[in-house]
């Protein structure tokens, strides 16, 4: 994924892509959240992703599209940055050389969980935050309304101590692994297959090889995401612990029993709207920043 260069410059290259497109694809987290947490708690249900985005429209205003874009993008210049550069050291100390098209899925696939399990260990509390202060504003949520990330954050503290800003670190974690793996590995590979049969290195390689990406993190995480997003939003009792789940397995096993195994690709369509979009946005920003800004450093 790109030339030789200084190691610096993958984090930081990985962190500036990753930040651009989260805050242009703000507005599809939010309703893939709002998807994925309703018919917990009694919370309204939406029967398709437009219904929800009418009603955050009339009911929220237009700015509820961007509830959480301050620990988004917090998240991104932290979780993003280490994710992309400890991929790049991943993948060299797997022994995939760099520039190299040969076929390596199982090490890049590694590569990709290593990141991507360390990145989101290190970055929960970001990610708790944005999942709650977007789904307080949902209607009969119990969660308060937050007036910045630093009033969350003193919150969540006050309400469980430290370890609160972990809670949902389980599957926060397991999905960044899995997403990690689909999403970069994936990419990685399937740029490389179709170099190796002639493909050009370009834009129109770049958007086809990451919609493809998109769709293989979306398949892979939804599980994931959908009781990350129950286990982060639910509300505390007075000792910091949840009311409806005690944890990643707790809140499976209750989802499947109410839901079905449905429950585990609930709010797919809105998922990949959100996923899809945004890997697209990153490759292709993440291509461009490595290419301009190595020709602007490197003179």
């Amino acid at each position: 994924m790109g030339k030789t260069r200084p190691q610096w410059r993958e984090f930081f290259y990985g962190g500036l892509a990753s930040c651009l497109a989260e805050a242009t694809t703000m507005p599809l987290d939010v309703i893939k959240v709002r998807m994925q947490i309703q018919g917990t708690g009694g919370l309204t249900v939406f029967a398709t992703s437009y219904q929800a985005a009418a009603h955050l429209w009339t009911n929220e205003g237009l700015l509820a599209f961007w509830t959480g874009t301050s620990p988004a993008i917090l998240r991104q210049a932290t979780y993003g940055t280490l994710r992309v550069g400890l991929y790049v050291r991943a993948k060299s100390a797997f022994g995939v050389e760099e520039n190299s098209i040969e076929p390596f899925p199982l090490r890049k696939m590694l590569a990709g969980i290593v990141s991507g399990s360390f990145a989101a260990a290190m970055c929960n509390p970001t990610d708790l935050i944005k999942v709650r202060m977007q789904s307080s504003r949902l209607p009969g949520s119990s969660i308060p309304h937050y007036q910045n990330v630093f009033h969350a954050a003193s919150s969540i503290v006050k309400e469980g101590g430290w370890i609160g800003l972990y809670r949902g670190v389980g599957p926060t974690t397991g999905r960044a692994a899995v997403v990690a793996a689909a999403e970069l590995g994936s990419y990685d590979e399937i740029k490389m297959f179709l170099r190796r049969r002639g493909a050009q290195e370009g834009v129109p390689l770049h958007l086809g090889t990451a919609a493809l990406a998109g769709l293989c993190a979306t398949a892979a995480s939804s599980p994931f995401d959908v009781v990350k997003s129950r286990v982060m939003s639910q509300p505390v009792n007075a000792r910091g612990e949840g009311i409806r789940y005690s944890g990643m397995i707790d809140c499976i096993q209750k989802s499947f029993r109410n839901e079905g195994i449905r429950f585990m690709w609930r709010g797919f369509f809105a998922n990949y709207l959100n996923k899809g979009p945004t890997v697209v946005l990153f490759f292709a920003l993440y291509e461009q920043v490595q290419y301009r800004l190595d020709l602007l450093l490197d003179g």
